[in-house]
């Protein structure tokens, strides 16, 4: 790629080097925990694709807002996000828009690809969607980071307590006894960001964006009281 191609790309805030993945219905939360859980997205409606949408994350803070409105909605500030180079390596190719005549075009072997397109009638083209014709993607944490709603539900899914690494004690001798306590260590299982964080940062640029999950480590530990005891 030419250094002219390259600078447009950077200057472009719209073009983002992640594909995004977002749950969906008032059940979003649960979803995404189930994929951390599995390590593993899944077709669970049965396309026959998993679906992802190119759409900066750093500016979908407006979408969410008009989704809220709505008991069951159609997507969710959690999700997962690939980088795209990584999904493309993988398989994924972007939807192909157009009519139904569009379609015939294509060979039975892409048209997994095609969603069909007609302005004002049936528009899914804000989606911008990329699509990757397998029924199960596992999760690999290099190429992989995790979004939420809030902070709170970011930190526990990116220092999951299952994940506990060592456990830390301390405590004083007193009245002839030992009061102790016990700290767990957590290891960093997930990078990732929160709607909160980015609305409180305000119009975050992408590269922006890219700094902050640069800093974050998988050598970080986090940690968490597992309780007192008395010897």
């Amino acid at each position: 790629m030419n250094s002219t191609l390259l600078k447009i790309i950077k200057s472009r805030e719209d073009i983002s080097d992640y594909l995004f993945h977002f749950t969906k219905r008032n059940n979003a939360r649960e979803t995404l925990h189930k994929i951390i859980d599995n390590n593993s997205l899944k077709d669970i409606e049965e396309k026959g694709f998993l679906c992802f949408t190119e759409s900066p994350i750093t500016l979908l803070i407006g979408m969410f807002k008009i989704f809220e409105e709505y008991p069951d909605p159609m997507y969710s500030p959690y999700g997962i996000a690939v980088k795209k180079d990584y999904f493309f390596n993988l398989g994924g190719r972007t939807v192909v828009y157009g009519s139904s005549n569009d379609k015939k075009e294509l060979l039975p072997t892409s048209q997994w690809r095609f969603e069909e397109h007609n302005p004002k009638i049936r528009d899914f083209s804000w989606l911008r969607e990329w699509r990757l014709n397998i029924k199960e993607l596992k999760l690999d944490k290099e190429n992989f980071f995790v979004i939420t709603k809030t902070k709170k539900e970011l930190e526990e899914i990116a220092f999951d307590k299952s994940n506990i690494i060592d456990i830390e004690f301390d405590g004083d001798v007193s009245d002839g006894q030992f009061w102790g306590s016990a700290t767990g260590i957590i290891g960093r299982s997930f990078k990732g960001i929160s709607m909160e964080d980015l609305e409180e940062l305000n119009k975050l640029s992408k590269e922006e964006l890219e700094i902050i999950l640069s800093k974050q480590n998988f050598d970080e530990i986090s940690g968490t009281n597992l309780g007192s005891f008395v010897m």
